[in-house]
């Protein structure tokens, strides 16, 4: 699997999560879900969101470490 694909894997995972979790909250607004929210998914979405950084910074670097090379 390229890093492209992966990346793009690892956002549409990250974009399901956040879909269900929007829907699950339309229903259960209350301090615990806040709590897992705080928590839980926001710690959870900035980790995601460097790792999606840091792969497409790597995927830049393979391609023109393979353009160098070539």
């Amino acid at each position: 699997m390229s890093m492209q694909a992966a990346t793009a894997q690892l956002s549409k995972a990250t974009k399901a999560l956040m879909y269900q979790w929007d829907v699950a909250t339309e229903h259960w607004d209350d301090p615990v879900s806040k709590r897992i929210e705080d928590k839980h998914i926001a710690p959870l979405l900035d980790s995601v969101n460097a790792a999606i950084n840091a792969m497409e910074t790597m995927g830049e670097s393979v391609v023109q470490s393979q353009n160098d090379c070539s």
